[in-house]
């Protein structure tokens, strides 16, 4: 915990901001509708939101979204932070950009992207958006903290720090504007404990016996890698391969995360991060994560507040790692994650 300009004390209860760790609970309530025969994973997006138009867009799977290959436009930071419009807003701003890539030809993290699925599940379940990820994943897995307004408990809440914000006053208009926009792509608070709830339901232990989110065959499907032979291109032209899957990461082998970029720290002010760590100006990471020895179905992702949620079905492990510092290095993160490993390892 960062203290920045609260006195609060850490609890077991404390209420994160969850930042990215939004989009895999997104992409989850996408798949229980492709369980239910509702949504199809390959076919145009434009058929679940006609108003997505434009060149190339009718080539926009909803696969493409959940695997950021779909070349749609991110929000700049300064429409976030001056204007602060509503998701209808966001959503018909990305709805009438062009594209920026042809979709699938390479991978751009894009938050922005995930406005198309949360208009998805409304569409398909006729309600707002947050009531209808509550039925569809967050009620179902016992995530009774988690939402994207905690403000019915404001003693809970630990206050983002690393945000340039002049005063209390702000920091305020920006939770209300969080708590307004619903963001899918990074607008949900909660718990250490919510999480590690999410994180079981997708073990085979609880999918065994009828607790799981999905089916066994469902999370296979949503956390194997599905970037292989995409690669993600850095503003230098560097090439990299992403290991993405379906709204999660997946760790190299080597124990480094994978390519990200988390969250909306930087249309709050703050420093670029991704997945790797901190972002130097030059759009390098900048810290070497320490190797961890997880299995090849071990899958992930994070947030630009330091959140981290790593789920290894081989080892029954569900790790949850939060911290309220808005570009916060992934280093301490994996240092902890590496002795759990060698706990589990000593048996």
């Amino acid at each position: 915990i960062f203290p920045g300009p609260t006195t609060q004390r850490l609890r077991a209860d404390s209420i994160f901001f969850l930042a990215s760790l939004t989009k895999p609970v997104v992409a989850t309530a996408v798949m229980r509708l492709v369980e239910r025969g509702l949504v199809d994973l390959q076919v145009p997006i434009a058929q679940y939101v006609p108003s997505f138009q434009g060149p190339s867009k009718e080539r926009v799977t909803t696969w493409h979204v959940l695997t950021h290959t779909a070349g749609v436009q991110d929000i700049h930071p300064d429409v976030l932070r001056n204007q602060r419009p509503s998701s209808a807003r966001l959503l018909e701003m990305i709805c009438q950009a062009p594209l920026r890539f042809e979709p699938g030809s390479r991978y751009e993290y894009c938050s922005a992207s995930f406005l198309l699925l949360a208009e998805l599940l409304v569409r398909f379940t006729g309600r707002p958006f947050p009531q209808a990820l509550d039925t569809l994943v967050i009620d179902p897995a016992g995530m009774v903290d988690t939402s994207f307004d905690p403000r019915h408990d404001r003693s809970r809440i630990l206050p983002v720090d690393g945000v340039p914000m002049r005063n209390r006053l702000i920091r305020e208009l920006v939770l209300r504007y969080l708590a307004r926009a619903a963001l899918p792509g990074g607008g949900l608070w909660g718990t250490a404990e919510d999480l590690a709830r999410f994180g079981r339901s997708l073990l085979p232990g609880a999918i065994a016996d009828g607790r799981g989110l999905l089916s066994a065959a469902s999370v296979a499907e949503m956390t194997r890698e599905q970037t292989e032979g995409i690669q993600e291109v850095s503003a230098d032209g560097t090439r990299r391969d992403p290991r993405y899957a379906l709204g999660w990461g997946k760790p190299r082998l080597d124990g480094a995360a994978p390519s990200v970029v988390g969250g909306l720290a930087p249309a709050l002010g703050a420093s670029a991060t991704t997945d790797m760590g901190t972002l130097d100006e030059s759009g390098a990471a900048l810290p070497t994560m320490p190797t961890v020895p997880a299995s090849a179905d071990a899958f992930t992702h994070g947030g630009a507040t330091g959140t981290r949620l790593w789920v290894d079905p081989d080892r029954d492990l569900v790790f949850v790692f939060l911290t309220n510092l808005w570009g916060a290095s992934d280093a301490a993160m994996f240092e902890t994650l590496a002795g759990v490993y060698a706990v589990l390892d000593q048996g």
